[in-house]
Parts: structure tokens; sequence; C-alpha cells
């Protein structure tokens, strides 16, 4: 009855929190789709073929196809399988809290599960895999990850917990390469982290090994050869770019993006001293009263390794483009904060930093939300309010907007967002730019110029009269 009743217990906290991401999320379900998601539809959805061939993540694909199948081209429902993921996801930090900090009161483990989780939620610098339909190969490779990890922890069998972790990565693997990190989090854990009570390192190593050598044995019939190209370019940059990542990292990880590169840095430069004075309160505060004292190393390992990905990749701090590569080190950065709570000295304190904390979480995060609707507003003008082609002529399309604040327009996918909305793309040519300045057509076809200027489209349009043959300069 007492594992009956946690089963329950635990169903219903995952409803809640499912519910709470599609409140939080509720003000950008409906937009529509966005650059690469006209692509990933179009290709994966309407014609069942992997919409990129060099990258392979094929359960992401299968999603997408699949919502096809149920919902149609539908960005709505789309985004709803990419908010109940990231509900889903919310409800594991809850459960790795609990299993990783079992040793404490059990009122305290409570409230800090909730709070890490509901931080979470509405963790403001991580919208792309929520919000880009695309991105949820993000999403899902933390999920899985996240589930691998709550495996482990589970009451089962050690040898049915080292089967499902494997699994989960296995899972993880076939929608983005985050979940390649699992190997580097759970092995030095399992070695040093005792209290876990993780089956043996070895068993470990040699389940995640097996599962790593099939999955890129895998790629082999389905793509021919091991390693993605598209991955290959992140990982041919010098040694100083990495470098510089670091501190962009971890700004972005606390702080929104900025335009302006020197706000950014005073910023970083300001919060750095206080993060490190937190790093020592918490270091001592949880080895005086969590009662484990690699708790705060193992976190901070984890948060670390997850940061590779975002080093690697890199990220922004003047857009929000790339905080996808966020996602991952947000769970362990929440969790962090959510124990640095806890520990507070008084339940009155922990209760007003923890509003105020979520306050100001949920400010960021509705002006994340707001570049995502205008983008997808400048998105729906451009496909709504382009004209149709000339009787006797072509269309030449340039200057299509790229990018808002980060969330993506027209970066990719502009000739598939024509044909999902039923428009005929064999007389509209897209020209390209060199620089800030279009290239000038020069036809006796119809020109559209389109310009972002305040947030708001400009459509400008002329019409050449010379009869002789078109040409471009």
């Amino acid at each position: 009855m007492v594992g009956h009743s946690r089963s329950l217990r635990s169903a219903w906290e995952a409803l809640v929190l499912i519910a709470a991401a599609f409140l939080v999320f509720w003000l950008v379900l409906d937009i529509g789709l966005l650059s690469d998601d006209h692509v990933a539809v179009w290709r994966t959805g309407v014609h069942g073929t992997a919409w990129r061939t060099a990258i392979f993540r094929p359960l992401a694909d299968l999603s997408i196809q699949a919502g096809h199948f149920v919902h149609g081209p539908s960005a709505f429902g789309f985004r709803c399988v990419n908010v109940a993921a990231h509900g889903i996801s919310a409800w594991l930090v809850l459960l790795i809290v609990r299993q990783w900090c079992r040793y404490m009161p059990p009122g305290q483990v409570i409230w800090t599960s909730w709070v890490a989780a509901a931080l979470f939620v509405i963790y403001p610098f991580h919208l792309e895999p929520v919000i880009w339909i695309v991105g949820r190969e993000a999403a899902f490779g933390t999920l899985f990850t996240l589930l691998a990890l709550v495996i482990l922890g589970s009451g089962f069998s050690s040898a049915a917990r080292v089967v499902g972790m494997s699994l989960a990565y296995s899972l993880g693997a076939l929608c983005y390469e985050t979940a390649f990190l699992l190997p580097l989090m759970v092995l030095p854990l399992a070695w040093r982290y005792k209290a876990l009570q993780w089956p043996a390192p070895g068993h470990l190593f040699i389940a995640l090994a097996v599962a790593t050598v099939l999955h890129f044995l895998l790629r082999i019939p389905f793509r021919g050869d091991l390693v993605n190209s598209y991955g290959t370019t992140f990982l041919s940059h010098d040694l100083s770019i990495y470098l510089l990542n670091i501190p962009k990292v971890i700004g972005r990880l606390f702080l929104p993006p900025e335009a302006d590169p020197m706000v950014m840095v005073g910023a970083f430069i300001a919060l750095l001293p206080g993060v490190l004075v937190g790093m020592v309160f918490l270091r001592r505060r949880m080895a005086l009263e969590v009662g484990s004292p690699h708790l705060f190393p193992a976190l901070l390992w984890c948060i670390m390794v997850a940061c590779l990905m975002p080093v690697v990749g890199g990220v922004s701090t003047r857009t929000s483009e790339s905080d996808r590569f966020l996602y991952m080190p947000s769970v362990f950065l929440v969790i962090l904060v959510a124990l640095g709570l806890s520990l507070l000295p008084r339940p009155r304190i922990m209760r007003i930093a923890a509003i105020l904390l979520s306050v100001v979480s949920a400010a960021f995060l509705l002006l994340g939300q707001r570049n995502w609707r205008v983008a997808s507003q400048l998105t729906s003008e451009v496909v709504r309010g382009l004209p149709a082609p000339p009787d006797q002529g072509r269309l030449f399309v340039h200057d299509l907007p790229d990018a808002y604040a980060g969330a993506y327009v027209f970066r990719h996918g502009w000739p598939e967002a024509m044909l999902l909305a039923g428009r005929d793309t064999a007389r509209i040519v897209i020209v390209p730019t060199e620089g800030t300045q279009p290239i000038a057509v020069t036809s006796q076809d119809e020109e559209i110029h389109l310009v972002v200027e305040q947030e708001e489209l400009r459509f400008e349009r002329s019409v050449t009269m010379n009869a002789g043959p078109e040409h471009t300069h």
C-alpha cells in the first residue's frame, strides 16, 4: 500500500507540473511555425523523411512525423508536445532532488524538490527547447537524461536499473547529442558519491559503453558515417574560442541577453563575487546540514559537465539564440539554488526569497516569450502579405527578416512556409544579399523588399519597366 500511495502521489505531482508548464507558456501556445519548423513539418511531416541529412536525431524526427499524422501542420499541436515534455522534465527534477537529498529532513526535502521543479518550469533563459518546435530535440534529449538519473536512484533491482538507465540514455542519444554527456556525469558520481546508492560503477561503465557503441554502429546503415558533419563544425574552433565561451555561459545562466556587450560584461563582473560567495556558503551549509558532504560537489560536477555543450556550441550574450544549450545546465542550477534557499536560517526568509526569485524569473520569462511572439507575427505577415507573382514574370524577394532578438523568423524555411500556406513557389525567387545591402534586381518582374523596422514589417514594392532580359547586379 505504501508503494501504491507513493506512485499515486507521484502521478499527481507530474500532472500538476505539466499543468503548470501549460499555464506558464499559455501565451505562446498559439504562435505559428518559425524558421526551421517549416522545413521539419514539410519534409518530415508531409513527406515522411528526415528533415536534415547532416544530423542523426531520428526519434525527434519521428515525433514530428507522428504529430503531423495526428493533428496536421498545426503549430499548436506540436507546441503542446514541447510544453508537456517541459512539465515532465520538471517532474523528473523533483524526483532527482528527493533521491539525492534523501538524508535531509522529509519536510525540507519536499519543499526543496517543489521549489526546484517550479524554478525549472519558469527558468527564463532556455526558451528555445519549449517554444521553438524544432528545439524539442534538446528538450527530449534532456528529458531522457533525467529519466536515466531517476532510474538509477529508483527502488528497482541493480540489474533493472542498469538496463533501464542504458535504454533511457540510448533514447536520449537518438534525440539530441547532449545525452552523450550522461556517462561523464554518472561514472564519477557512481564512483565517488556512494550515498546515491547506485549500481556498481563497473556495471554502469559496461552498460554505457555498449549503448554508445551500438548507437554509433546504428548510424552507419542510416547515414553512412559515424559522426554528424553538423556536430564536427563545433569542434573546429581554436582553444581560445572555447575559453572565451566559459564566462559567456556562466553569465547567461544567471543573466538575460543584453544588446550592449559592455553592459553584459559589467553585469557579469558584478555578479561573479556573489556567485562565488554563494558557492562557499552552500558548500559549508550542505556539508553540515544536508548529511552528505558529497552533494554539493556532485551538483557542481553535473553543472560543469552539462555546460560543455554551451561552451562548445556557444551562446549569445546579445540575443536568446542558442538558449537550447542551457536547458540541461539549468536543471542542476535550479536544484542548487533550491537547496541554497532551503538552507537559509529562517522559514520566513526562505519563503520570501523563493517568491522574489520566482517573480523575477517570471518577469524575464514573459520578456523572452514576447520576443518569440514578435518573431511569429513577422513570419505570419511575410507569408500573408506577399503578393502573387505577376502573370508574365517572377517575384523576387530579398531582405527576409532573419530573427528578432534571437527568436527565429526566416533563417531557414521560407520556401517550405509558402508551400505549407498553399502558395506556389515556382515563380518566386529569393535574392541573396551582400552584407547589409540587398542586391538590386533589374528585370520586367516585380520586386518585393521586406524590411524589419521597429518590430513592424514594412513592404516596399517597386516595378521595373525595362523590357530587356532579366539580370541581377
